[in-house]
């Protein structure tokens, strides 16, 4: 895969354009946290039935896999920018009808969890769209792409992870509407903030069924030697993490001995490195290129399981979780940089999608795994076989992806 080094300069007109798409996700991302606190705390409060609850998170993953391929190939024959401003207006309307239902005491988990699916979907839309667009906004150089691509992943980590669900759980303690009217808020700025960017034209479809369109995508992908090699390099680094995640609460509990609230300041420790690693990505992706970038990311991935599951010690396993927020930031900008820089834009849409099941589709079977393996060998065995899975991973991909990286 050839790609460029040398720095791009973007002028007044696109650093105004990127500002533009950077706010929308920014601003959105904020309101994705709150509500990714206020759903399951509203749920809780509708119903102490688990099978209930349940159902809510269900339905927030389900676009994922039920929408995700045809996403892409809609993407690919409208205007990305409309994509974007009609997803945030949709979700801002079905996030007023819950209010609604809120007020009036009507709510229910049928309702929360129509609400969530609908999110979700949403976003399953808008990000595909705002994927394509930015080159776009800030032309296909590499350099270009990973700087961008890192400043908007830091933004929506900072919203998603740091400020957004404090700032929702406040809000639902004053009052359980609260944190949806500011995710409802958020989305409408994002829309009018992405709405003043220049229109993008879609290529013609000439005739071209959907189905069809989804199936060239695919069929782009998979015979795209380096886009391939990418996305099982990106499932590897998934598989891995979902094997030690699963199992991680209770790690943190009983054999680090953090209390609820210590737990959440891990968390806090990876997106502290995820927002740091955003912001340094792109000469990292410059020097190293995508493939070679993903080589680091899940060497450092690996190391960090290792590192919590020795680390005996919160304040010790706190610098493993800052390298894991770091990894994961600079796979993914690499991942969505390489996308962007070598698929025609007419595809764009459809291979960011196709891309994405393979990448993350396999990835909850790292979970199963890793919750019999601690259920069977102890809670810091998930940790250390998803360190040697990485590490063979790594050893069967390494020539493979530093090859893509030509």
């Amino acid at each position: 895969m050839a790609v460029t080094t040398q720095p791009e300069v973007l002028g007044p007109q696109h650093r105004r354009n990127f500002g533009l798409l950077w706010s929308a996700a920014t601003i959105s991302s904020v309101g994705d946290g709150a509500y990714a606190a206020a759903g399951p705390l509203f749920a809780a409060f509708l119903t102490k039935d688990p099978l209930a609850v349940s159902i809510v998170a269900a339905a927030s993953t389900a676009p994922w896999f039920l929408v995700t391929p045809w996403s892409g190939a809609v993407v690919d024959r409208v205007s990305r920018r409309a994509v974007i401003v009609l997803a945030d207006g949709i979700r801002a309307v079905c996030l007023l009808a819950f209010i609604a239902l809120i007020v009036t005491n009507t709510a229910s988990i049928a309702a929360l969890a129509a609400t969530s699916f609908m999110i979700v979907t949403g976003k399953v839309f808008g990000d595909a769209a705002a994927q394509a667009l930015v080159p776009h906004v800030v032309g296909r150089e590499t350099a270009a792409l990973s700087r961008a691509n890192g400043r908007i992943y830091a933004a929506e980590t900072a919203g998603q992870s740091l400020a957004g669900p404090p700032l929702g759980g406040l809000l639902f303690s004053i009052s359980p509407w609260l944190p949806f009217a500011l995710d409802a808020a958020s989305f409408a700025t994002s829309a009018a903030l992405v709405k003043q960017l220049p229109g993008d034209v879609p290529s013609p479809t000439n005739g071209q069924r959907l189905w069809t369109a989804i199936k060239e995508g695919f069929r782009y992908l998979v015979t795209d030697r380096a886009l391939v090699t990418l996305s099982v390099a990106v499932s590897a680094f998934n598989i891995g993490y979902n094997m030690a995640a699963a199992s991680l609460v209770l790690f943190a509990t009983e054999k680090l001995g953090v209390t609820e609230f210590g737990f959440g300041l891990l968390l806090a420790a990876s997106a502290c490195g995820a927002v740091v690693l955003g912001w340094l990505a792109s000469p990292i992706v410059r020097h190293l290129n995508p493939g070679g970038s993903i080589v680091v990311a899940i060497a450092a991935e690996a190391a960090a399981w290792l590192w919590v599951a020795w680390s005996g010690s919160p304040w010790i396993a706190a610098g493993a979780f800052v390298l894991l927020g770091a990894s994961t930031t600079l796979v993914t900008v690499a991942a969505v940089t390489a996308r962007q820089r070598a698929v025609p834009d007419h595809l764009l849409g459809r291979v960011v999608t196709a891309f994405r099941l393979i990448g993350n589709g396999v990835a909850p079977l790292g979970a199963v795994v890793g919750g019999v393996v601690a259920h069977q060998w102890g809670l810091s065995t998930p940790l250390v076989l998803a360190s040697a899975f990485l590490l063979v991973a790594l050893l069967a991909l390494f020539i493979p992806l530093l090859r893509s990286a030509r």
